[in-house]
């Protein structure tokens, strides 16, 4: 049966601000539900656009934009201790509860993206079933963030709204030590690509700290697998969600 695209989008109230999302598919299949948390700090969820093919497996994809950027409201003129994990944690929690998927889901997180996913995970929520790291540190050395040359017009988009608003990136860009891997519980995959420059001792942590982890390396990947390999991506992607997650029954 061909796969007919369902999409709607809105705003959950959160502080009194509105964090913009996306739902691809639908949220009562049964499946475990895919969020996508984008990376930065700072980005938006443009340049994970690819992520919504795995809608087509009966898993619903829910993008977001984190507050301050892309589509939620943006809070220029907060200082830069208005921007902390706790904050992103917290709008995460209220976006599960908005869309009342707290109680059956995964996350999959990119870059900074997948900091923040991992100390959700590491807090043990009980809903969560799966948790996907993907290209945990962007390289910025001599390789390339994406080897699709020009870039894709979503991953551009992306670049091109930090630039217009870099104030999340400027308050929290840089090390964040995630520490206390070993607490995350539910099964974990950690994607990377070959020529991507993320720090070797922090991809052997995910592999070395997590009890239930498995990698996916892509041959011919830097930053963005899911762009450059988009195919493989996103099968890797939905077999592990069908090999971990149990479907609900209703």
């Amino acid at each position: 049966m061909e796969f007919i695209e369902q999409t709607r989008q809105g705003y959950a109230a959160f502080r009194g601000y509105q964090t913009w999302y996306r739902v691809t598919g639908n949220l009562d299949s049964g499946k475990a539900p895919l969020v996508i948390l984008h990376g930065g700090p700072g980005g938006t969820h443009d340049y994970l656009e690819a992520f919504k093919d795995v809608a087509a497996s009966g898993h619903a994809v829910i993008h977001y934009d984190q507050l301050g950027n892309g589509h939620s409201t943006h809070l220029p003129h907060q200082p830069a201790d208005f921007w902390t994990l706790e904050l992103f944690l917290e709008e995460l929690d209220n976006l599960l509860d908005h869309l009342h998927i707290h109680n059956h889901y995964a996350i999959l997180g990119h870059a900074w993206g997948g900091r923040l996913g991992s100390e959700h995970a590491i807090r043990q929520p009980r809903g969560l079933c799966a948790f996907i790291a993907a290209n945990l540190a962007a390289g910025f050395d001599d390789q390339p963030l994406c080897r699709i040359n020009p870039w894709p017009e979503e991953v551009a988009r992306t670049f091109a709204q930090m630039a217009a608003d870099p104030t999340v990136y400027n308050a929290l860009h840089g090390p964040l030590d995630i520490g206390r891997l070993s607490q995350i519980k539910v099964p974990t995959l950690v994607i990377s690509g070959r020529h991507d420059q993320v720090a070797s001792q922090e991809f052997k942590a995910f592999l070395d700290e997590i009890g239930d982890v498995r990698g996916a390396l892509f041959e011919d990947s830097s930053h963005m697998p899911h762009v450059e390999e988009r195919q493989p991506c996103m099968g890797t992607v939905v077999k592990f969600l069908d090999e971990v997650c149990s479907p609900t029954v209703f």
